[in-house]
């Protein structure tokens, strides 16, 4: 298989000039976001971590007009595979979202909704029904139809379905005065929320955030201690090419099991931090030993069904103290341009994703792909995608790419990308 490609024109023109053809009018506005890949962090951000995120110039753009029959109408054009045409209305949007909202029972003690099911439509539809409620639009909307192009390959770790969220949430907004910081945090948080309360899918909001908030150049470094958004050099330069490595196919019954299995560390993380009174396990002292010991008092009281056992419990948190070191190390070497320290924290984070975490979905991609010849291999998003993030010398590259590709792998050159932007 060949590496990836994408068609030479831009990808506004092409959804703009697609969303005419579906819909039968011009869209109103316009907007694109770029694909996302993690360095290191993404399995902490839920844990307010810090996250190491990049931005490549694969794209997903958005076109949008509205309606007036409370439809939310989504057509979604993939690269490579058919398209997919799906509606919600926004009353039953707003039903789902009332699903949502948590409860307490007899004891007092929260009954937890259950996960949503929501594809397409009440994913983009979420975005709509969300941006109404936190005033990024008007309550008079009452619909829409919505046409997204995708030139980013999906399941394979490169935040395809966050770039459309991002890109839908500012074609909805249409141009505005000042698109600056306040505003990209309160689209990022919009997208992450609807994706949490609608999608099938658990978010990564740091995708989200680095697709509004990343300038581009560099590392985008996001601090959930405090929400901070900065950048350090990047690992990939003159001497090092990043490609996405992933074996084709459909992994959903392994990414069934991985979405499940987000949760209930999600859910763990959250039912800790309520008990708390904490905002994140991260800014909470003494967290492992404390939240270990919070849970066998919860097992001892209310039973260990529904819950994690104290093993599984204290190797997550070992995991997320752990993985939030690394992260800090991997940074600071970034930034004083220490790069040979770079990729043994690169090896010792994946090898910590499989063995302590319990994700291995590609632990066999990175031994591969080290074996010929990347510098160092992790996996781009751990048991939801086949696929891996190798840092291969760029004198090597042309032929890495060729040897792998023959041998049927999917490959996708990791150049710089762009933040996200309202195009017209």
């Amino acid at each position: 298989m060949p590496l990836w490609s994408t068609p030479e024109s831009p990808i506004a023109t092409r959804v703009a000039q697609q969303h005419a053809s579906i819909v039968g009018t011009d869209p109103t506005h316009t907007a694109s976001a770029p694909a996302t890949w993690p360095l290191m962090g993404e399995h902490i951000d839920h844990y307010g971590g810090i996250v190491a995120a990049s931005l490549s110039d694969l794209r997903a753009a958005a076109a949008v007009s509205l309606r007036t029959d409370g439809i939310v109408a989504v057509h979604y054009i993939p690269t490579r595979g058919e398209p997919v045409h799906d509606s919600i209305g926004l009353q039953e949007v707003a039903t789902l979202a009332a699903a949502q909202q948590p409860t307490t029972d007899s004891e007092g003690q929260p009954v937890i909704p259950p996960a949503p099911e929501g594809g397409l439509a009440a994913r983009i539809g979420g975005i709509v029904h969300t941006m109404v409620n936190r005033q990024l639009l008007s309550r008079e909307t009452a619909g829409a139809d919505i046409t997204i192009v995708n030139d980013i390959p999906a399941d394979i770790g490169l935040g395809a379905a966050s770039a459309a969220d991002v890109a839908t949430a500012l074609a909805l907004m249409g141009p505005v005065d000042n698109l600056d910081a306040p505003l990209r945090v309160r689209v990022a948080e919009v997208c992450t929320q609807a994706v949490t309360t609608f999608a099938h899918q658990p978010a990564l909001r740091a995708r989200h955030t680095a697709a509004l908030r990343s300038s581009g150049d560099g590392v985008c470094i996001i601090d959930y201690a405090d929400g901070s958004v900065t950048h350090a050099p990047h690992v990939v330069d003159q001497d090092v090419t990043a490609f996405a490595v992933a074996v084709p196919g459909d992994n959903a019954e392994e990414q069934s099991q991985a979405i499940s299995a987000i949760r209930q560390r999600q859910q763990f993380i959250d039912d800790a931090c309520h008990s708390f009174g904490t905002e994140s396990l991260r800014l909470l002292p003494d967290a492992q030993q404390r939240v270990v010991e919070w849970l066998k008092a919860v097992h001892k009281v209310y039973g260990e069904e529904g819950r994690p056992s104290i093993n599984a419990a204290t190797e997550w948190m070992a995991f997320y103290a752990e993985e939030n070191t690394r992260v800090e190390h991997f940074v600071r070497y970034l930034r004083s341009h220490r790069r040979n320290e770079l990729f043994p924290i690169v090896l010792q984070s994946q090898a910590s994703l499989t063995n302590i975490y319990g994700f291995d979905s590609a632990e066999k991609i990175a031994e591969l792909v080290t074996v010929r010849g990347a510098l160092a291999a992790r996996s781009a998003h751990a048991g939801l995608s086949n696929a891996v993030i190798a840092y291969v010398p760029s004198n090597r590259a042309t032929n890495f790419a060729a040897d792998l590709a023959d041998d049927g792998f999917l490959l996708v050159t990791l150049a710089a990308g762009e933040p996200a932007k309202i195009e017209d």
